[in-house]
């Protein structure tokens, strides 16, 4: 994945997507692997504003940055919200909001979702009239 990121521009995902590593450190700390996490998501919004040629600020919010993808049409209102929840989610926890490694796996499980239209995304290319 993140060759594929690279030939396009883009910036490499920590992970190079592979999310199961924040399972992994889940295991142990619940409230790092969702700090991984939300680090993981702001790589790939970034990445789809960059892809839709999207114009962002480099201290823009991951809030405010899913508010543009959507009003743009890169992402669907269904994407922004759960955008939006695992954000919501991950900052509670690198805030001090103690997660349970279950509620850090099932915050885990919608990510994937995401990341699998991000891999679609990748795979399709951007269109070339955003």
């Amino acid at each position: 994945a993140n060759t594929r990121m690279l030939n396009l521009g883009l910036s490499p995902s920590p992970t190079g997507l592979e999310l199961s590593h924040y399972r992994v450190i889940a295991e142990q700390d619940p409230n790092l692997a969702l700090a991984g996490l939300r680090m993981e998501l702001e790589t790939m919004l970034r990445n789809l504003a960059k892809g839709f040629k999207i114009s962002i600020g480099d201290r823009d919010s991951s809030g405010l940055v899913t508010r543009k993808l959507q009003e743009k049409g890169a992402i669907t209102a269904r994407q922004a919200d759960l955008i939006q929840s695992v954000l919501k989610l991950c900052n509670a926890a690198i805030h001090g909001i103690k997660a349970s490694i279950a509620q850090a796996h099932d915050i885990i499980d919608i990510a994937e979702i995401l990341r699998n239209d991000y891999i679609s995304w990748l795979s399709w290319g951007f269109p070339e009239n955003h």
